[in-house]
């Protein structure tokens, strides 16, 4: 019996040993832990469907590309008629004259070569001879629609011809005065002045602003410093921030030093200053007074004296050019906030002796 008890004894422990191998701490079977399956979810392949097998008779029809289409060109012809004012405004089959030189101007020759059937409107800023001469050829020689003066009547037989021409057309007359429109298929023109006639034949001057796409024009008759401070006072109506800037000035009284004072020109600073004036003539226009105003803000000036007729060319985004019949066709340029345009060619005919052209300057910001 003891013999037994000694074999038994180191049996017994073997046994609890081998049992303490498969009990937690607390004496209780620790489970076998069960690996981790990772789900695996079917994916749907796309069945490619079959290509159309194309037949002798299949074209491909390409997409169309619908191109913009490019706005008319304006173009505003500064006509050379010596000691006088004649701006021609030609958008495609569209014309409006705005004065038409003095009484030998020869200002029909030159739009007979513009004018698709009738002129639209013509339009006498004041009375006096430079400005509406011409205009009792052009009535002779025209049908015209619509006929737009400022109704001061002037003592004088120029005066007294192109009152008798204006009865005899047959047009539409109207009396321009402050906030009216002329409207003229695409053409605008908003009329600034004169808002009641005053003594000062000058001052009474029709003055024209033009819109065409985002540029502007400003026309200014024979408007002194009085009119001209009458612009700035609407001006300042309608805009609440600042002044627009104006790309081309029509520079008022052929240069004269009585008008385009240094406050309006701060004020408008044009982009391109045109003043229209006789060569050699007894005024001494272009005033060097007025020349140099033109010059302290940067402007590009061109006068008719010296440059022949000028013509402006845009599609209301861009300048295209600016053309000169006594010079080279100026090459484009770009004021700020201005589109970028492909360079115009020369002009066809360049003068024997070429002159050397204006430098453009450089715009402000």
């Amino acid at each position: 019996m003891r013999k037994l008890a000694f074999w038994l004894t180191p049996l017994l422990i073997v046994a609890l040993a081998f049992g303490a191998i498969g009990c937690n701490g607390e004496g209780e079977a620790t489970p076998t832990p069960t690996p981790t399956q990772t789900p695996v979810y079917p994916v749907a392949t796309p069945t490619p469907s079959p290509s159309p097998t194309p037949t002798g008779n299949t074209t491909v029809t390409p997409t169309p590309i619908v191109s913009p289409i490019p706005a008319p060109q304006l173009r505003v012809h500064f006509i050379d008629v010596g000691q006088g004012d004649a701006i021609l405004l030609d958008l495609e089959e569209t014309e409006v004259l705005i004065d038409g030189g003095g009484r030998s101007s020869d200002v029909v020759e030159y739009l007979r070569d513009y004018i698709d059937g009738s002129l639209e409107a013509v339009i006498a800023t004041h009375p006096h001879a430079d400005h509406i001469g011409g205009l009792i050829d052009v009535l002779g020689s025209f049908d015209v629609d619509g006929i737009w003066h400022n109704g001061e009547e002037y003592d004088s037989a120029t005066y007294r011809e192109f009152m008798t021409a204006v009865g005899s057309e047959g047009a539409e007359v109207d009396v321009a005065r402050r906030g009216d429109f002329i409207e003229v298929d695409g053409l605008r023109l908003r009329v600034l002045r004169p808002h009641e006639l005053g003594d000062h034949t000058n001052n009474n001057s029709i003055v024209l602003e033009l819109n065409y796409g985002d540029t502007e024009f400003l026309f200014m008759g024979d408007a002194e410093h009085e009119a001209e401070f009458e612009v700035l006072m609407q001006w300042a109506i309608r805009s609440t921030v600042s002044f627009p800037g104006v790309d081309f000035l029509k520079v008022a009284y052929h240069g004269s030093r009585t008008s385009s004072s240094q406050s309006f020109l701060d004020m408008i600073r044009p982009q391109v200053a045109i003043y229209m004036a006789g060569e050699g003539n007894r005024y001494g226009h272009p005033h060097e007074e007025t020349l140099s105003r033109l010059k302290d803000i940067g402007a590009l000036i061109l006068g008719t004296n010296t440059d022949g007729t000028i013509v402006v060319t845009t599609d209301g985004d861009k300048y295209i050019s600016i053309g000169a019949s006594a010079r080279i066709t100026f090459p484009t340029f770009t004021p700020a906030g201005k589109t970028p345009s492909m360079p115009p060619p020369l002009a066809t005919q360049a003068p024997a002796a070429t002159p050397t052209p204006t430098p453009i300057p450089s715009w402000r910001q």
